[in-house]
């Protein structure tokens, strides 16, 4: 019984981690550890000019129920991060929950849009452009093994939540 609670709780905290981190992380450091990890794992989509179109302009990523927001541009083929979140041609809204079942390859963003878990306001073309780019991208083999564990498990916990 004792067991059972610990995990419990313990789960809790795990799924709240990412709270935490948005809220109580400098947004500088967020910022430069947002824009590394895209770069790393973007690289070869930007070398390739995959990511022109949006070259100098700006785009928005909502993530609602942590309260968090950035935004990102590309420039001379490289993410450039921004927090607070800046005006922008497009924003991409959605929840925790919904971003992790993406990176799973649990859900496409289309099914996201249609099920309106991913809303897309502003400049539709280039959100559009932004939603088919994710929906094309495979990011399991891309992202390290340890960084994997941490969000498999964030998952799980916020699956066993709901």
């Amino acid at each position: 019984m004792l067991s059972r609670k610990f995990h419990r709780a313990a789960g809790d905290r795990l799924v709240k981690l990412p709270e935490k981190i948005t809220r109580y992380t400098p947004d500088f450091i967020l910022e430069q550890v947002i824009a590394s990890a895209l770069n790393h794992l973007l690289g070869k989509e930007l070398s390739a000019g995959e990511l022109d179109f949006l070259e100098r302009k700006l785009a928005t990523v909502n993530i609602r129920d942590l309260n968090f927001s950035f935004t990102v541009t590309a420039y001379d083929k490289r993410i450039k991060v921004m927090i607070p979140a800046q005006i922008s041609e497009v924003t991409l809204r959605t929840d925790q929950q919904s971003l992790l079942e993406m990176l799973h390859n649990e859900v496409d963003p289309d099914t996201l849009f249609f099920q309106r878990r991913l809303l897309i306001t502003g400049n539709t073309e280039l959100g559009l452009y932004l939603k088919n780019f994710i929906d094309s991208l495979e990011l399991m083999g891309r992202i390290p093994a340890p960084v994997m564990k941490l969000i498999s498990r964030i998952h799980k916990q916020s699956q066993k939540s709901l």
